[in-house]
């Protein structure tokens, strides 16, 4: 009983309920199809001819079969000739052929144009995916928008479903109007009863269509988004030795279940929806017919309407009634289409942070410096939609060519640190100068250019290794520099064994003999990246970190004569790997609480030393294994 109180009220109310995340912006139904056509006709000006000559000529197809049966009969009655049948038969039939081939030439021709258009939505699409700010790509929110509006560039939805529905509705209007003129000669009452029952049936089917873009398509982005994401991980070479040694296929197929959960629960829903709204159209289809065939019936026995008029008639009544709920129901999926759009033009009009220009932010362009000194001033920031503060009240300098190290436990804010200094994030409060300037005022673009990070994920792109050191194409890298970089970075010994030496191709993506790298190597290869962009300020986060602590320590020296005369910056949480820096600071809960040398922090005798003692207890246990292994060779002191 509960149940079917439910459907009754689901068959007169429209719950829409409210859209979760970053709602659309709405731009209007005109404003949108001048945005569609403009796109369409800047990108491939034969696609929107097409698809507004498919429309018109399918409209006059189908009007065309609905006057055959007519001129048949009607000859017939008059009792022409043979030839004269034929020859009218002929040229009805030309008009048809020539009406058809126009109609299946132009949709070819929607079909295959609109794959110009979306090659070019999709990479202004990545672009603004590769150009917006750092902190959108760890927002839960901006992702599942930026996943509806990848969405809205796929075919029969977004820009191309708007565009068919423009071919549709041009189709529908037009067998509207001329079969709505010629039953008006019927009964005038017949045109305005069938539009009414026609709006009705687009007010179903446009409540349905609403209710599925928001409680589906959209609500649906965010496990959409961890679909894909799962998907690739079980694809990605990077995580097939994890799952398989670990065991964690019935781990992943879990999670895998409980996405498919929520995907079939809302499938459910749609489905559910979509049925009672089959249910009202059915019902309205029924009444239209029955109007239909009661008034014809009536003007064949009372009006002596003639037979081929009656089946002319027949066929405009049905033609006017299927092409009004084709009219409404295309203007739904229209909106529908628009609000995916929307979604897409809602992305691509996302405000980015720009500096203001009245404040003179982002306004130098030549950072070419002789000197480069930082200072952090009373700087505090907490991550969007989080209220604790990562780093509080700051204070901190950066000499030009300083080694600097900043350890700590996990958690203490140092990664904060580079990605504040590298304007991946702006302070909260307080502000970061450069050679005491504002790092508000340089375009943020040639300031990234002064830095060369090293990451503690390191990873590789499966094109050739010459091309993962220098990040460009071929006419714009310097082979030269690219063989000085890796032979600085260690790497060369390893690479020169190969046949192909920089040519060789990495990973087995796109080449079934290409070759990966060690942990190790891995991290000689992001130096050689570094060292090759030859930038002022080379900042290594923690690259190591999967390292154990004698090889961390070794690699650190390496990097220690890698980057000499340059500025650079050393992240770690194991202390004794930073010993050779100029200065060293100690983060704790986002504060500095110690700053000097490491033998000046060894004399204070405080968090730094206790810290380095517990870990140099491990250090010396490890080296003495070392040492029994190999000998006393290659001796490491950690005092």
């Amino acid at each position: 009983m509960e149940k079917l109180i439910r459907l009754i009220k689901l068959f007169f109310t429209n719950d829409l309920g409210e859209e979760k995340g970053i709602k659309a912006n709405d731009y209007g139904a005109i404003n949108d199809f001048v945005y569609a056509v403009k796109v369409s006709w800047k990108y491939n000006k034969i696609y929107i001819l097409a698809v507004m000559i498919a429309g018109i000529s399918m409209s006059l197809f189908q009007l065309i079969g609905v006057l055959i049966p007519k001129v048949v009969l009607e000859l017939v009655e008059r009792n022409v000739t043979t030839k004269t049948m034929v020859i009218s038969l002929v040229v009805v039939g030309i008009i048809a052929i020539i009406f058809n081939y126009t109609q299946g030439k132009s949709e070819i021709v929607t079909e295959y144009g609109f794959d110009k258009v979306q090659y070019h939505l999709m990479g202004n699409y990545l672009k603004k995916v590769f150009y917006t700010d750092y902190k959108n790509m760890e927002n839960p929110d901006f992702l599942d928008l930026a996943e509806r509006a990848r969405r809205a560039t796929y075919y029969n939805t977004g820009f191309h479903g708007y565009c068919m529905n423009v071919k549709w509705v041009i189709n529908s209007l037009t067998l509207a109007l001329i079969s709505g003129i010629s039953i008006l000669f019927i009964h005038p009452l017949i045109v305005p009863a069938l539009g009414i029952l026609s709006y009705l049936s687009y007010r179903f089917f446009e409540n349905t269509m609403q209710w599925n873009k928001i409680h589906y398509e959209d609500a649906m982005a965010g496990n959409w988004r961890k679909h894909n994401y799962l998907s690739n991980c079980t694809r990605d070479f990077g995580y097939a030795k994890d799952i398989r040694l670990f065991g964690m296929t019935p781990w992943i197929q879990r999670i895998w279940d409980d996405i498919n959960t929520v995907f079939w629960k809302r499938c459910k829903m749609r489905h559910n929806r979509w049925t009672m709204c089959e249910v009202k159209i059915s019902l309205l289809n029924l009444i239209q017919n029955s109007i239909l065939y009661v008034v014809l019936i009536y003007m064949v026995l009372h009006k002596g309407l003639g037979i081929s008029n009656f089946v002319l008639y027949l066929g405009m009544v049905t033609t006017f009634s299927s092409s009004m709920t084709d009219l409404f129901s295309n203007l739904v999926w229209m909106h529908l289409n628009k609000l995916q759009m929307d979604n897409y033009r809602t992305f691509m009009d996302w405000k980015e942070e720009i500096p203001d220009a009245e404040k003179e932010e982002g306004t130098i362009q030549d950072i070419i410096l002789e000197k480069y000194q930082f200072r952090f001033e009373n700087v505090s920031f907490h991550y969007p939609g989080h209220e604790e503060y990562v780093l509080k009240d700051l204070n901190l300098t950066i000499e030009d060519g300083m080694k600097l190290a900043v350890v700590g436990i996990n958690g203490a804010g140092k990664t904060t640190l580079t990605k504040l200094l590298m304007r991946l994030y702006e302070p909260t409060k307080g502000r970061i100068l450069l050679n005491g300037i504002d790092i508000k005022k340089y375009d943020r673009k040639k300031y990234y250019e002064i830095f060369a990070p090293v990451f503690q994920n390191i990873e590789i792109f499966a094109f050739p290794i010459w091309e993962n050191v220098s990040m460009r194409e071929r006419e714009r890298t310097n082979m030269q520099r690219v063989q000085e970089a890796i032979a600085r970075s260690g790497l060369n010994e390893k690479i020169n064994r190969y046949e192909k030496g920089i040519e060789t191709q990495l990973l087995r993506i796109f080449d079934k003999k290409g070759i990966d790298l060690s942990g190790g190597e891995r991290q000689r290869l992001a130096m050689a990246k570094a060292l090759y962009q030859d930038r002022s300020v080379i900042v290594l986060d923690e690259p190591t970190a999967a390292l154990d602590a004698l090889a961390e320590d070794h690699m650190y020296q390496e990097f220690n004569k890698m980057v000499q005369g340059k500025t650079s910056i050393f992240i770690s949480h194991r202390l004794s790997s930073t010993r050779f820096c100029d200065q060293i600071v100690m983060f704790e809960d986002g504060k500095i609480v110690e700053q000097g040398t490491h033998e000046e922090l060894m004399e204070m005798n405080g968090k730094y030393a206790y810290m380095y003692q517990v870990q140099a207890q491990y250090y010396q246990e490890e080296a003495k294994k070392q040492q029994n292994k190999f000998g006393e060779e290659g001796e490491v002191s950690y005092a």
